[in-house]
């Protein structure tokens, strides 16, 4: 029996389901679904953050702390993120006490296979698109983000669901979709994939997997070598006529995407009025600071692809000055794609560089920030600046800031904290400088 097939035959069987790691964006978007299927569900984590706050919001019991007593009689399957490794005391716990372990990975598949389901995939654009698709269609939906408006949902059930479907552990490889969208496939997750056509492979099965229709970019290379001689597979072009209330010309893109799926269930004229009235998302060129003429964004870049998108899109709106912090996300990926980072940050005046992300990786010789310095050109000489803390950056970049500046924060990472001090800065205030947790 496959893990999906098994994680289907717990969620038939309901009762008492606990989540490691609830407070991921993941995590806590498969606690939502398993509570509206009937589940009793509990959790824990080591820190509160808004999702925790909208799950304790509606009856989900969180513990702020990792135990073994969180095992007990009652529950009757756990459910991991994939951050908890096997030598954890509850996953040990759980094994001892014979009570069924499941990956989230493992987890969203199995919650799709009696619904009509649209899978997102790609290695960029997966949780904008998956956004624009639930509020066209308004439908149910699990996504990797907070959509404005929403209340800090990052998941509602339907009859049709649009899912972002995650390559970064395999297991976008386990959906059996009705349709499916590949944005674009370029090598990335290091940690999980040990080559290029491993990684590949995902999308393959996915393709095989798919029920009816896979739409992919046309101007992606990768999905165009393994999808234009499927039958099964259909192209989508980027559309010139949309309208968006979001920039960059990737979201025309997302957009197109959307448009094509979307078609079976409602007209094109709805389907382009909906996206000119679309919510973003949050950490997705996310404005979080715009006065005294200086302008504050947010983003989630965190591939030399993204983070040059983001550049562009942050272009068009001409700032005097576009500076950047960055904070690398992975051992393994600033290591295998640390020759591509540096021209992906082109167009930036001033850079701050943080330490790495770990995201649960142990240090890796070539890997580290110290390591990604060094292969920035001598033309970055007294523009590129290296802080060991987020709070020291942040208070070298608040006396570098004046009008007509664009600041973008960029990262997977806690680099976002920057982004939540940022919100209640007040420029040319001192004691601002250096903000407490």
């Amino acid at each position: 029996m496959s893990p999906v097939d098994r994680a289907e035959r717990l969620i038939k069987k309901g009762g008492h389901v606990h989540l490691l790691g609830i407070g991921g964006i993941g995590m806590a978007g498969i606690a939502w679904l398993l509570k509206e299927r009937g589940f009793k569900v509990s959790g824990c984590d080591l820190l509160e953050n808004r999702q925790t706050e909208w799950l304790t919001r509606n009856g989900i019991e969180i513990s702020f702390s990792h135990s073994e007593s969180h095992i007990n009689e009652s529950i009757d399957w756990v459910v991991r993120s994939t951050a908890v490794p096997d030598t954890h005391p509850e996953i040990q716990a759980a094994l001892h006490a014979g009570i069924p372990v499941s990956r989230r990975g493992e987890v969203l598949p199995a919650l799709m296979r009696d619904r009509i389901c649209i899978a997102v995939s790609g290695t960029h654009g997966k949780t904008t698109t998956t956004a624009m698709i639930a509020q066209v269609l308004n439908c149910g939906f699990f996504v990797g983000g907070e959509i404005a408006g929403y209340n800090g949902a990052v998941a509602r059930e339907g009859k049709i669901m649009v899912v972002e479907a995650d390559e970064s552990d395999g297991t976008v490889a386990g959906y059996s979709p009705d349709y499916s969208i590949i944005t674009n496939i370029e090598y990335d997750h290091m940690e999980h994939h040990d080559s290029e056509a491993a990684f590949i492979g995902c999308f393959q099965k996915l393709i095989d997997q798919t029920k009816e229709t896979v739409y992919f970019c046309a101007a992606d290379p990768q999905a165009k070598r393994i999808c234009s001689q499927n039958p099964k597979c259909e192209p989508y072009e980027r559309l010139k006529n949309l309208k968006l209330p979001i920039p960059g010309k990737h979201n025309l893109w997302n957009a197109s995407a959307v448009c094509a799926v979307s078609k079976h269930w409602k007209a094109d004229v709805e389907i382009v009025q909906s996206l000119s009235n679309i919510q973003p998302i949050a950490r997705r060129f996310e404005t979080v600071f715009n006065k005294d003429g200086i302008r504050i964004v947010s983003d989630y870049a965190h591939h030399p692809t993204e983070v040059s998108a983001l550049i562009q899109t942050a272009q068009e709106l001409k700032p005097k000055r576009l500076l950047g912090i960055f904070q690398p996300h992975r051992y393994t990926r600033t290591l295998a794609l640390g020759e591509a980072f540096p021209p992906s940050f082109q167009g930036l005046e001033k850079l701050w560089l943080v330490p790495v992300y770990a995201a649960s990786e142990q240090p890796i010789a070539g890997g580290t920030s110290t390591d990604l310095l060094i292969r920035f050109s001598k033309d970055w000489k007294n523009r590129l600046y290296f802080f060991q803390s987020l709070k020291t950056a942040w208070a070298d970049i608040q006396k570098e800031l004046r009008a007509g500046d664009l600041l973008l924060i960029i990262g997977a990472g806690d680099v976002e904290q920057v982004a939540e001090w940022a919100k209640e800065w007040y420029p040319g205030e001192d004691s601002n400088l250096l903000p407490t947790d």
